[in-house]
């Protein structure tokens, strides 16, 4: 098992009076090594600020990427104590392969897709089908992830067929480009729209084809019992006081 913990250099400096103290030994801190997809950046660094306020002896470390980049990570052996994606099929293959607990998965939120521009719309996109157009760089997600593989499917059900400037290896990438202006639009999530609302105007998709997805949060295999404790006790946070957090950033409950 990985050792990952800390411990403040005034607790070392004591340890060298310990011949002449009775001070009890100095709390170690915690380094939970959370792995959480892109779409999940905003909410994730609000609830670890919340968590290490109410859990002072444990450290949160994101990692943060695509689902499926985060998945692959995990099965090569990354060092993660929890995993939390945007793909439930990536958890249940992780699962089956006992990367993770199956029994720790955990659903804690949902979320859709949504068109996003430039804040102004200046190419006056309305639908779906204006991103086929010649005059409109569109990007999207790599269909790896599941981003781009919702966008994918949503395009198909409005019968749309484009050809996308790029493919962006999660979603902030998608993100960056259409607020920098060097991408017209893109298919993102309705959180991203939102947690970009000074940059970004979004153009809503027919609720009838949209796609929406759970996102699942689980424990690694093979930590620590420290760790594991940890673990679960950021779970529980999640789906408690960090549950606040996701409604107001745009997601929806599980």
């Amino acid at each position: 098992m990985r050792k990952k913990t800390l411990t403040s250099l005034a607790a070392l400096a004591l340890m060298g009076f310990a011949g002449c103290t009775n001070s009890s030994s100095p709390q170690e801190t915690t380094t939970l090594d959370v792995y959480a997809t892109a779409s999940l950046s905003d909410a994730f660094n609000e609830i670890a600020t919340l968590f290490r306020e109410a859990h002072p002896t444990i450290r949160v470390a994101l990692n943060l990427a695509g689902s499926a980049t985060l998945s692959q990570q995990i099965k090569e052996g990354a060092p993660a104590d929890i995993v939390a994606l945007g793909d439930p099929q990536k958890i249940d293959e992780l699962a089956e392969s006992k990367n993770i607990e199956a029994s720790s998965i955990t659903q804690f939120a949902r979320n859709s897709l949504t068109i996003i521009v430039e804040r102004g719309n200046p190419k006056g996109i309305s639908t779906a089908s204006d991103l086929a157009k010649n005059n409109i760089i569109t990007v999207l997600c790599d269909v790896v992830q599941p981003c781009g593989a919702n966008a994918d499917v949503v395009l198909k059900k409005m019968n749309v067929v484009l050809s996308p400037a790029s493919r962006e290896s999660n979603v902030n990438g998608v993100v960056q480009k259409v607020a920098s202006g060097e991408a017209d639009a893109g298919i993102a999530y309705i959180t991203d729209a939102l947690s970009h609302r000074d940059t970004l105007d979004s153009v809503a998709l027919p609720t009838e084809v949209n796609v929406v997805n759970s996102y699942p949060i689980a424990i690694v295999s093979n930590i620590s019992s420290r760790e594991r404790k940890a673990a679960q006790e950021f779970i529980e946070f999640i789906t408690g006081a960090g549950s606040a957090v996701l409604t107001r950033l745009g997601f929806m409950a599980p």
